[in-house]
Order: C-alpha cells, then sequence, then structure tokens
C-alpha cells in the first residue's frame, strides 16, 4: 500500500445518458492489406463482446444504442499473431452509421472514422494530444535521459515536478480549446476525465462551467463535478460525512457505525488485478490488528453488482464489503486509481492516502498502524526480486 502516481489517460469507456431504446448503432469497417489468414474483427469493452467476419475487406457490426458507448476494436491477426498492440476505441454517440478506414500496415491507431460531430472532434483532438505528448516526452528525455523514471529514483520528485509542468504547458490548453470550442459536444464531456490528474480544482470547475447546460446535466459532467468537490473532501485533516452504501445482503451499511475504530477504506474492483494481488497481504494486516480498535472497509467501484459479488465470495474478506452505487468514490474521495486506500481516525478524520499497493508492508499506511497498536505485520515469504516492489493501481475508468 505505497503512494505512486496514477496516470490516467482520461479515457472513458462507457458513457451512460440519455437512454433510448430499439435503436441501433452501425459500424462499417473496410480493412486493407495482409490478414494472415485471420478474417475476424473484434469488438469488445469489459461488458460487451462481439465479432464480424471481414469479408473482401469488409465488416459490419450491428449494436444495440440505449446510451453512448466507447467500444474497442481488435483485429484477429493481431491476437493470433501476438502483436503489439495499443487499444483502439470508437466514441458513438448517436444510433447513426460509423465507418472505419484501416490500413493493416499503419495499424489500427491510423484508422479513420466517421459517423457523428463527437467521433470526428475527438480523433481530431487524440491527433493534438499524440503531438503534445511528444513534446513532453521530449523535454522529459532531454532533461533526465528518459521519458519517465521509477519512484525510488532520488530525482522522482523533480521529475514529477517537471511532468506536471510540461502537463500544464502542452495538455491543459488542448482540453480548454476543446471545451470551449465543442461546449455542446459529447467529445468534450468524453475528455473531462483526464483533466482529474492534470488540472486543479478551480480549473476543473471553470472547465465544468464551460459546457453547455445540455451536457452539464449528462451523468458524466455531473460525476466530474462531484469529482471536483471529492477532491476537497478528500483532503488529509478532512472530516468524512457520514454516508450509507448497500452490502452484500443489500444491507444498508452507514459510515458512523465505525465510529470510535481506526477504519482503512479499501477502494476496489472486481477487473482490478492489482486489487485482488493485494487482499492476502490485507488479510495478513486485518489479522494483525483484529483485536484492536481497527476495522477495514472496503469499497468497490464496480458497475456490474453480479460481478461485484462474484468477487465477494472468492475473496471472503472477513471485513465489511460495500457497492459504490452513489460514486462516493468520486464525491467523497476523488479516486482516481484502484486499489486506492484511506486511513481514517476514529473521530473521522482522513489521516494518510495511498494509491497502489506495496506487498512487503512497507507503505506509510502500515508503518503507521505499527506506531498506533505496536509491532510489525507477519508477511508471507516473497523472492528477493519481488521485495519492495510497488503494484500501480490502474486507473479508476468505468467500463461497462
Amino acid at each position: 500500500m505505497k503512494k505512486i502516481i496514477a496516470v490516467i489517460s482520461g479515457t472513458m469507456i462507457c458513457i451512460g445518458s440519455y437512454a433510448q431504446t430499439q435503436q441501433q448503432i452501425v459500424l462499417q469497417g473496410t480493412i486493407t492489406g495482409d490478414l494472415k489468414g485471420h478474417n475476424k474483427m473484434y469488438i469488445y469493452s469489459r461488458t460487451y463482446h462481439d465479432s464480424a467476419v471481414i469479408d473482401n475487406g469488409r465488416y459490419t457490426l450491428h449494436i444495440p444504442f440505449t446510451e453512448p458507448v466507447y467500444l474497442m476494436l481488435v483485429p484477429e491477426y493481431v491476437l493470433a499473431e501476438r502483436q503489439m498492440y495499443s487499444p483502439f476505441g470508437i466514441l458513438m454517440d448517436k444510433p447513426v452509421t460509423y465507418t472505419v478506414t484501416t490500413d493493416v500496415a499503419k495499424g489500427m491507431s491510423a484508422s479513420v472514422v466517421k459517423g457523428s460531430e463527437a467521433v470526428e472532434v475527438l480523433q481530431a483532438y487524440g491527433k493534438q494530444k499524440s503531438a503534445a505528448w511528444n513534446s513532453i516526452t521530449g523535454e522529459l528525455k532531454k532533461e533526465y535521459g528518459k521519458p519517465w523514471m521509477e519512484e525510488t529514483d532520488p530525482r522522482y520528485a523533480a521529475f514529477e515536478t517537471k511532468q506536471k509542468s510540461l502537463q500544464q504547458k502542452y495538455l491543459v490548453p488542448l482540453l480548454q480549446k476543446l471545451v470551449k470550442d465543442h461546449p455542446n459536444s459529447y467529445a468534450a464531456v468524453f475528455s473531462l476525465g483526464e483533466a482529474r490528474e492534470m488540472m486543479s480544482s478551480e480549473q476543473q470547475e471553470r472547465l465544468y462551467a464551460g459546457l453547455s447546460p445540455n451536457m452539464q446535466k449528462t451523468k458524466e459532467a455531473k460525476e466530474f463535478q462531484q469529482f471536483t468537490q471529492g477532491i476537497k473532501n478528500s483532503a488529509v485533516g478532512r472530516q468524512v460525512q457520514n454516508f450509507t452504501l448497500p452490502d452484500e445482503k443489500d444491507q444498508s451499511l452507514a459510515f458512523s457505525q465505525f465510529k470510535g475504530r481506526y477504519v482503512l477504506i479499501d477502494f476496489w474492483a472486481s477487473w482490478c488485478s492489482p486489487c485482488r494481488q493485494s487482499f492476502p497481504h490485507m488479510r495478513e494486516v486485518y489479522q494483525q490488528y483484529k483485536d484492536q480498535p481497527f476495522d477495514i472497509y472496503s469499497i468497490s467501484i464496480d458497475k456490474s453488482k453480479s460481478d461485484w459479488l462474484k468477487a465477494v465470495a472468492q475473496e471472503n474478506n472477513p471485513w465489511k464489503q460495500a457497492l459504490d452505487n452513489i460514486n462516493i468514490a468520486g464525491s467523497g474521495f476523488a479516486i482516481t486509481g484502484v486499489p486506492t486506500t484511506y486511513l481514517i481516525s476514529p473521530e473521522g478524520t482522513i489521516l494518510m492516502k495511498e494509491v497502489g499497493f506495496n506487498p512487503d508492508g512497507s507503505g506509510e499506511i502500515e508503518k503507521k498502524l505499527a506506531a498506533l497498536f505496536g509491532g510489525k505485520v507477519k508477511t508471507a515469504e516473497k523472492p528477493a526480486k519481488e521485495e519492495g516492489k510497488v503494484i500501480e493501481a490502474m486507473p479508476m475508468v468505468p467500463i461497462q
């Protein structure tokens, strides 16, 4: 449970407002080049999967439309040949026909997508972002010799500060211009998530205010506004406002029930492999301090209740569980990646926050628990190469 920087691309996989029924998206694709005998195109999200046969370089997919979605495309040949692949997604905000033109030699990322105003705006914005990132990585490489750095490097703090300043220089103006030029476009709403890591709460408030009244009413924009408030609510020293969530038996669980005890709030998801990897050691922590005034409280950000319940049963953790059905992760704690943990005092005050997970027990929260209750958690033996290795958080992305 060690703090790391979760790099958030801001890519939202599924957005849902303005529900409609009995409508359909048609996706027509043209792909040229050598498919190496593999003739399928797959489309997917975490909860949606389909495929189409590529016949003479063409394929068609029919997608039920109830709300705007962001779905990923991957050709069969990429999987069969085990090629390097960057996920390629398409924002489909209306039940219209979208076209995708791909050249195998250039890769999926170079595909041209047409269909609605939003998808075309987003595609142009994506090219601008790519150029901006090239500038950022170029400057970082020039100063530090490489465009990335491990947290254990003594230069990390300076590197992180430099990276954030470059994001302010190159990326923030692009997002601000996107909202200014297209305040009534889903492309603008879709891209709001990118502001969560690189913009101050004041900048985020101005970004939201720049949306049209119509876009401000969308679920995604409202959640973004809640997240901005969550930044303030989750500051160390702030008092946690009471909230109530359903447990795995659909019983209401109020946070006030933990009053008088130290609480480790653990935000996780069934699809988050680092979260699942963290549980064995968290069970060791719980075993060490369960007789102290201490509790663990796991809150899932899952969108699928069935997936959450399945994971809860598989893990069988001996502490309280709840499903976040009111976006407390955003409005109360400004979560950007999971696992994220908060240590709360018996009076309900936020003491510490960590993003990511360190299985060797050297996280700051564990040091605090040892100072509070004495003793050190006994951890299972691990290979020397894994000692001190931080398991990074996965971006908190509402994938459906």
